[in-house]
């Protein structure tokens, strides 16, 4: 056990449950969005092709949905379980956003699933677009109150310390939402989510035009995802960049992590490849781009980017990890830029839907934007270290009163549950989309034509 701390494992617990919490959720926001628009067309068509696409995709949807909820109630848990000293401390605040995203957000989305998948068959194809459009609504909307509640841990706005009760305590709620750097990180994850979708649309179209089968419904899929992920995919490089500056202005020591970034100087280098020594505070090697860094940074190359000698070691965030999950972070994501014009382009030529070499990169390809968004957590909060709120508290301060064995034994445990549930969400989606197969006609329902079928 001497090899082991409580501060330690607990932060294994939670960034477990965490990266595999967001496994599930990207997918169910992006996919929420796309279900909303078939159910539209479907509305206003009343083309069978969209139908069917809305009941396939559902599904999917429905089992993402499931197991992500029971992965996220068990993490929301260790607030109190494993951080009660944070809990504590900053609960009055952290708390309220949370509460929301339960009424405000859960709620909605839970009961227009409901009504969507139990009642459909039962509402007009009207009332099955506005329910479509509230779960969509509802999932973004929960991503709004959570990136607010994580944000505010970087950068803490809204609040005042009650130092008789030794606690922080809320001023204004606006405030903690608008927190500095909530719009900025809420649209990186938004476009994040959205790409995520996209792939595995793109993915399970992609197996079956290979299968040939259901290849109406793959072809309508895949052009929707292509031209999706690829908007979204040149936001997200957009994004990117403002968030970079944020992070330049509101946390220069993650920034100068990321970079491994030891002396303050302008012209700063953009460094690709870096050796860090950190008894000399120094890289030992490296290579880098004059001047990229600055202008990453503050849109000026003779800008002077701040080094991690301006901080006291104990207030540095670690250096190796950072940089190397930044890397691949950034590496990935401008991955997913190329691959996607690269579709748009195939598209746009007629080469995509017969092109098997295409087609089984996109199967292959469909974890880039998983490991793009879990790295992009890691960096975000391992960079944030060794504050859990940002200047406010210390991850060595946050911990609950717990045995080394305690903590052990739970993590074991949510490791077993966890890669269970990681197992059962991946074995129902392989199994849901194999076994389904569906002949796409051309009838056309419309409610407006005397409950007549046209047929083309």
């Amino acid at each position: 056990m001497e090899f082991f701390d409580v501060v330690l494992l607990s932060r294994l617990q939670f960034t477990l449950t965490a990266i595999i919490h967001y496994f599930f959720v990207p997918l169910t926001i992006g996919l929420a969005i796309f279900i909303a628009y078939l159910e539209f067309r479907y509305w206003r068509t009343g083309e069978a092709l969209y139908d069917k696409m809305a009941r396939f995709w559902t599904k999917l949807f429905l089992v993402n949905f499931a197991v992500g909820v029971a992965t996220g109630i068990t993490m929301e848990f260790q607030f109190g379980t494993n951080w009660a000293a944070y809990s504590r401390y900053v609960g009055d605040i952290f708390g309220a956003p949370l509460a929301a995203e339960g009424v405000f957000a859960f709620f909605l989305e839970s009961v227009f699933i409901g009504l969507l998948v139990f009642g459909r068959d039962k509402i007009s194809k009207g009332m099955r677009f506005f329910a479509a459009l509230m779960v969509a609504i509802g999932t973004n909307f929960s991503a709004f109150w959570i990136i607010a509640a994580n944000s505010w841990m970087q950068t803490p706005a809204g609040y005042r310390i009650n130092e008789e009760l030794g606690r922080a305590e809320m001023t204004s709620f606006y405030e903690v939402l608008f927190n500095p750097s909530t719009l900025v990180r809420l649209s990186h994850v938004l476009e994040g989510a959205y790409i995520t979708a996209a792939f595995f649309i793109i993915a399970v179209s992609a197996y079956y035009l290979l299968n040939k089968r259901n290849v109406e419904l793959a072809k309508s899929s895949m052009k929707f995802a292509v031209i999706f992920g690829l908007v979204f995919a040149l936001l997200q490089g957009a994004s990117g960049h403002s968030h970079a500056v944020l992070v330049a202005e509101t946390q220069p020591e993650k920034l100068a992590a990321y970079e491994a970034h030891w002396e303050t100087e302008e012209r700063a280098a953009l460094l690709l490849f870096a050796i860090p020594d950190y008894e000399n505070e120094r890289n030992r090697f490296e290579i880098g781009i004059p001047g990229a860094l600055s202008l990453l940074a503050h849109s000026d190359i003779n800008a002077p980017v701040t080094g991690l000698r301006e901080f006291a070691p104990e207030d540095r965030p670690p250096v190796l990890g950072n940089f190397i999950s930044f890397r691949i972070m950034v590496g990935t994501g401008t991955l997913i830029i190329f691959w996607m014009i690269f579709l748009a382009v195939q598209m746009k030529r007629g080469r995509l839907y017969d092109n098997e070499l295409v087609l089984k990169a996109a199967v292959w390809l469909l974890p880039l934007p998983y490991i793009a968004n879990t790295f992009g957590w890691i960096v975000a909060e391992w960079g944030r270290q060794p504050w859990i709120v940002y200047g406010l508290l210390r991850t060595a301060d946050a911990v609950s009163h717990l045995s080394v064995a305690e903590v052990l034994i739970s993590l074991v445990l949510f490791i077993a549950i966890y890669a269970f549930l990681l197992f059962l969400m991946i074995f129902l989606m392989i199994r849901e989309v194999k076994k389904f197969n569906v002949d796409i006609d051309t009838t056309i329902d419309r409610p407006m034509d005397s409950g007549k079928e046209v047929t083309l």
